[in-house]
């Protein structure tokens, strides 16, 4: 790299004098004779100045075009995990659960489709469905930096197409001395009432032994979190019917009112231990344990329609009305709890000219859901509707629907369900520097395997009997807050666990039910082993990275298949009465090489010009190559499949890259960037009843009609995009940061089934725009960082008849605020508000309510000591 100029200054001058954004200058100070002491410029360099200097000389550095986020930074917003850091970063967008950011996706691209390693180690993803993992389960407060990788080296593995994200915990040696710090917080949902305190430390010390350095980093955090949601949401999807009065107009059939009411609790360790015998040798043991867990309570109003007419009496645009409709009132009462552990043992090495870098890690994630109950109350033969279609659809009920003692105990269900994830892996890394015609260059070669292995393990028991007729009436609640409708009665919780605790041992289990909901289960394998070679040259003003990834896939599958049929199905087994079983086994490998070539160029001091041409690819989510069909459902001749799809291919990217880059003199950087991807083997849901073999799911049974859905390859997409991210601090205090990107992709979705759609579409979860704002304000012992966060449109499920009934999320634009006030001893104090102007959830089909939910602000209020 050439080393010529650092942030835009020659001779690479420290970068904390050029850091400055909050300069005191006495302008007014008249001149003074030669002989007089002269009046002296104070130059002051804030906390959020440096922190933001750092990160852009950080990614100025780099070979690759990369974002960066530094502890400090994370720090200065309201984020509690890593998934909310990281939208504050060029190009990234979050999928929100209860309001809380989750899953990460970068450039527009869906979150599936990109890596995340903590400390060089891949994440596995501890929910059944899942490969990415959801960065919520890891504390902010345990981490060094954030690093998004846009464009990728040999070096790097290649499973990403969006972006590749490196979380790097706590390093002693990147901090002076001992450094100490410790914060309490306590936040308070509007929504809920409800408070949610916090506790997080860090501890770093490097310590002397005779020449030799052994660097500690300690951290931990603890949060419980207590909130919730209210929801109004459209189960199916918006079709035109005809009612019996002859009216015709666009309507739904099952519609729900839902009430949340969440407490999770995050705990996260960090342990990181760096020795130093030597000025050219270094051994490293990184860990980091997070324990995620979610206890949630959801009250459920679901509005059977149609349970006995498929038509409504009459219908018009927004209103409609059933008679002999069914409304259900259900209770969801769950636990589940997420842990992660990874842990990195490696050591770097430097012999003259030669470099050896080599690691082994183990990381595990499982998920526990123990005792999961789903318990259901039903009342039949009532006259129910709607009130308008859009956003908040009015739900209407007669008087029945509100008393208690009218729903009858229909139906409970009781889950233990556990899924596990692990990943092995080990790298060896070898460097040589060399001369190629005057020019500085290094040789890189190496290796590296992965071995992963998922589980899922389902166990359901429905009952339908109770020894007797129960009422809601016995277990309602009637204080219920929640204020998008007047909802009814609803479950009381504590009272009827007691009831169940007490009898479930007498209750009567649905047998068939039982079977088809729990032989679900699924084993993969997944082994990955690569080899790459790159050269690195330094000329002039620019650096030159380029070479060639190998990568060999071998992937297994086990799970079973569940039919239900009045018949008999060849090859399976009964397990219960018109319940089949049988095993299924998967086995592929295939092979890629991955070419890449990175190309940064100095036009001048300030001006920096980068270039790259890469290949990735993504592989399938587990939940698309699940072996164990969701479904089968087989009567008179009629089959109904929902199904996993092994043989799936992986998503295969050419991406290039092109960007212009001006650091400021002082703290002050602006980029603008574009990108292109063609995308081969993307994946859609689509019926393949007509393309497959249905023998496969019945044997030798006769089908005279059948839907199998069943994700599959489409044909080529293209994603374009632009990146635009601008950086500016001023004398007064001020510093403005503001970022956007732009995308438009298309994908050929030619399903070749005759019925389906056959057409140009977005690609599935792309966004179209995601933007930042944020300003800062630091003066003294003051600072503050308000910031708006904006992820436009996309495309979450296609509708395979009717492209005007595809399922958008709508644009989401977030509003956070954090305020500081630090004290001469170390202490600061500090408040934070999240989601300001209350900003919903609202996914919807051609305006029609998809899912209408709300979170409500809150509000936190936190006291940190440290000592640096």
């Amino acid at each position: 790299m050439n080393n010529k100029s650092v942030c835009g200054v020659k001779g690479g001058a420290p970068l904390t004098t050029l850091a400055v954004f909050a300069i005191s200058v006495n302008l007014g100070a008249q001149e003074t004779p030669d002989d007089s002491p002269r009046a002296m410029e104070t130059i002051e360099v804030t906390a959020q100045a440096a922190n933001a200097s750092s990160a852009i000389e950080r990614q100025r550095a780099s070979d690759k075009v990369v974002s960066v986020l530094t502890s400090e930074a994370i720090g200065s917003l309201p984020d509690a995990n890593v998934s909310e850091a990281l939208q504050r970063i060029p190009g990234v967008f979050i999928e929100r659960d209860q309001g809380e950011g989750r899953f990460v996706g970068v450039r527009g691209i869906a979150p599936n489709l990109n890596a995340a390693s903590i400390n060089g180690m891949g994440i596995p993803a501890p929910e059944r469905d899942r490969r990415s993992v959801a960065l919520d389960v890891i504390p902010s407060d345990l981490l060094s930096s954030l690093e998004v990788f846009k464009t990728l080296t040999p070096d790097m593995s290649a499973d990403s197409i969006g972006g590749a994200i490196e979380i790097k915990s706590l390093n002693a040696f990147d901090r002076d001395g001992r450094s100490v710090k410790v914060t309490v917080e306590n936040g308070y949902s509007a929504l809920q009432e409800e408070t949610s305190p916090k506790l997080s430390g860090a501890f770093t010390e490097v310590f002397e032994l005779d020449g030799r350095e052994l660097g500690v980093a300690l951290a931990a955090s603890w949060q419980q979190r207590n909130f919730g949601s209210e929801n109004i949401e459209t189960d199916g999807v918006w079709q035109p019917l005809t009612a019996l009065d002859g009216s015709e107009a666009v309507g739904a059939t099952e519609l729900e009112q839902r009430d949340y009411t969440v407490t999770r609790e995050r705990t996260g360790l960090v342990a990181n231990f760096d020795y130093r015998p030597n000025d050219s040798t270094e051994f490293s043991l990184r860990s980091l344990y997070s324990d995620f867990s979610d206890e949630e309570q959801r009250q459920r109003n679901s509005f059977k329609l149609d349970e006995e007419n498929d038509e409504p009496d009459t219908i018009s645009d927004g209103f409609a009305v059933w008679s002999d409709a069914a409304l259900e009132k259900e209770l969801k009462d769950r636990s589940e709890e997420q842990k992660i552990l990874s842990v990195v043992a490696g050591g770097e090495h430097s012999f003259a000219q030669w470099g050896v870098n080599y690691s082994l890690g183990y990381s595990q994630s499982e998920e526990n859901e123990p005792g999961r109950r789903d318990t259901t109350f039903v009342q039949e033969g009532l006259q129910l509707g709607y009130a308008g279609a859009g956003e908040r659809p009015q739900l209407t009920a007669g008087e029945a629907a509100f008393t208690a003692a009218n729903y009858e105990l229909d139906e409970l269900v009781v889950e233990n369900n556990f899924t596990e994830d692990e990943e092995t892996s080990f790298r060896l890394d070898i460097s040589r520097e060399l001369q190629l015609a005057g020019n500085p260059s290094s040789l890189r070669f190496g290796l590296s395997e992965r071995r992963r292995k998922k589980s899922d393990d389902v166990n359901a028991t429905v009952y339908d009997g109770f020894g007797g007729d129960y009422t809601l009436a016995e277990f309602a609640a009637d204080n219920l807050d929640y204020s998008l409708a007047d909802f009814g009665p609803a479950v009381n919780r504590s009272a009827l666990n007691r009831f169940i605790s007490a009898n479930i041992d007498s209750f009567d289990i649905d047998a068939t039910d039982t079977a088809l909901n729990s032989t679900r289960d699924y084993k993969v394998e997944e082994d990955v082993s690569a080899l790459y070679i790159m050269n690195s040259i330094d000329f002039g003003n620019g650096n030159l990275v380029y070479g060639l990834r190998y990568e060999a896939t071998e992937f297994r599958a086990n799970g079973w298949r569940t039919v239900e049929s009045g018949d008999a199905v060849e090859g399976a087994t009964e397990v219960a009465e018109d319940v089949y079983v049988s095993a299924t086994a998967y086995q592929r490998e295939y092979h890629h090489i991955f070419p890449s070539v990175n190309l940064k160029y100095e036009l001048s001091d300030n001006i920096l010009l980068r270039g790259a041409y890469t290949e990735s690819l993504a592989r399938p989510s587990f939940g698309y190559l699940n072996p164990s069909p969701a479904a089968v459902e087989y009567d008179d001749g009629e089959l109904e499949v929902e199904a996993g799809n092994p043989n799936l291919d992986p998503f295969e990217s050419q991406n290039l890259d092109f960007s212009f880059e001006y650091y400021a003199d002082t703290l002050g950087m602006f980029s603008v960037g574009v990108f292109y991807k063609n995308i081969d083997h993307f994946i859609a849901i689509a019926d393949v009843a007509d393309r497959v073999d249905l023998t496969q799911f019945l044997g030798g049974l006769p089908i005279e009609e059948a839907q199998v859905l069943q994700p599959i390859n489409g044909d080529t997409a293209t994603l374009t995009g632009a990146e635009f991210a601008w950086t500016r601090g001023f004398d007064n205090g001020l510093l403005l940061k503001a970022n956007a990107t732009f995308t438009d992709s298309e994908a050929q979705l030619d399903l070749g089934d005759g019925t389906s759609r056959s057409e140009t579409i977005s690609l599935p979860q792309q966004a179209d725009t995601v933007a930042n704002l944020i300003l800062g304000y630091e003066r003294d012992a003051f600072s503050m960082r308000l910031s708006a966060a904006f992820r436009g449109a996309r495309l979450l499920e296609l509708d395979l008849e009717d492209a005007a009934f595809d399922l958008y999320e709508d644009d989401h634009l977030q509003f956070d605020l954090t305020a500081k006030y630090s004290f001469q001893n170390g202490v600061q104090l500090s408040f934070s508000g999240i989601n300001l102007t209350d900003e919903p959830f609202y996914a919807n089909r051609n305006g029609f309510n998809g899912q209408y939910e709300e979170y409500g602000p809150s509000y936190v209020l936190g006291l940190t000591y440290s000592n640096f």
